[in-house]
């Protein structure tokens, strides 16, 4: 695995709505990491086969594929299960939640939160995503 490091990698943006996607991008940014966006499905799961990427921020509702089957194919795909998926909805239906963890996200957040809440979930994701990785290595 080489000299490998979370900080070398980006936070992938997944979400339809182009301002959600420019605002949480610049929070993340300006919490110190690196972002890149996907408009779509189909988009997010090209982008995160890139060797760039840490972890995925995935809207429930985009256009083509749902965030679930996004999240899904992450996790099925060797090159991209490591990924941690930080799974946003508009609904506080819990229902929802608990399909975000059955297609294997990491966390839920329903929209609108706090800015520090989504820097504070990457955070811990992040976290979360390093102790598997090292015992995986």
């Amino acid at each position: 695995m080489g000299d490998w490091s979370w900080d070398d990698r980006a936070i992938l943006i997944a979400d339809g709505d182009h301002y959600f996607r420019r605002a949480a991008a610049q929070t993340l940014e300006a919490a110190g990491f690196r972002t890149r966006e996907a408009a779509s499905g189909r988009e997010a799961l090209e982008v995160a086969e890139d060797d760039d990427i840490a972890l995925v921020v995935l809207e429930v509702r985009l256009r083509d594929l749902s965030g679930y089957e996004v999240c899904r194919r992450l996790k099925a795909d060797p090159t991209t299960r490591n990924i941690p998926v930080v799974m946003l909805t508009a609904s506080s239906d819990s229902q929802l939640s608990k399909k975000a963890f059955d297609a294997g996200a990491v966390a839920c957040l329903t929209k609108p939160y706090q800015r520090g809440t989504l820097v504070n979930c990457v955070d811990m994701a992040l976290a979360s995503g390093e102790r598997a990785r090292r015992r995986l290595a």
